[in-house]
């Protein structure tokens, strides 16, 4: 196996293993996954906006001790390895399951997660800077057709979210959230670009 080869393949473990433990609360091993200095780290999801740490502590009390949230057909694909540095692609469908007045739905989110990463030079193993992503699409749906009448409301301030991620707002909003408005998604390709851009410039050197 050539060092390239090796390094994809483990690349590809690493990225596959953290949204495993994210969804299964495994947070010590989701941690793993990332740089060991924190003030290296930036995630920017629907939610949250910061470092890894606190990302991680802000998960952990959302979680109500039971799987809920699946990052499923979760493939990194797109893998550049440069030196000591790696960026990565992949498409993912985020889905969970929301009750509202007895009646259950389910939320289909459709993003690209970007990701950074470096080896460290002390273990020759790499570790994840950044997390972050392209909304492509969403629906919600009842989990059971006809199981009773809905209640959900697109009020104004959904509607105003971009069109890629609005319904994953409209649940978050319900739990509490505040979810960002200026996020990258397929409507606006020049957010889409600027990201895929701070990507391919770190992958060249960049600061």
């Amino acid at each position: 196996m050539t060092t390239l080869t090796a390094d994809i393949a483990e690349i590809q473990h690493i990225l596959k293993r953290e949204r495993y433990h994210r969804d299964t609360a495994q947070w010590d091993l989701c941690r793993a996954a990332f740089h060991p200095d924190a003030s290296k780290t930036y995630i920017n999801v629907a939610w949250y906006e910061g470092d890894v740490e606190n990302f991680l502590q802000q998960s952990a009390k959302m979680h109500k001790g039971k799987v809920n949230i699946l990052h499923s057909s979760f493939d990194p694909v797109e893998i550049h390895v440069r030196g000591q540095r790696a960026t990565s692609e992949a498409f993912c469908v985020i889905t969970s399951l929301l009750t509202l007045d007895g009646v259950d739905y389910e939320l289909a989110s459709y993003m690209r997660l970007l990701t950074r990463l470096e080896k460290l030079s002390e273990s020759g193993q790499w570790r994840m800077l950044s997390l972050e992503s392209i909304y492509v699409r969403d629906r919600i749906v009842t989990a059971f057709p006809g199981s009773g009448s809905s209640t959900l409301t697109m009020s104004e301030e959904v509607q105003a979210y971009p069109k890629g991620y609005r319904h994953l707002a409209l649940v978050m909003r319900y739990r509490g959230l505040k979810p960002q408005t200026n996020l990258p998604h397929e409507d606006d390709q020049e957010g889409v670009r600027e990201l895929l851009d701070r990507n391919r410039a770190y992958l060249e050197g960049a600061e």
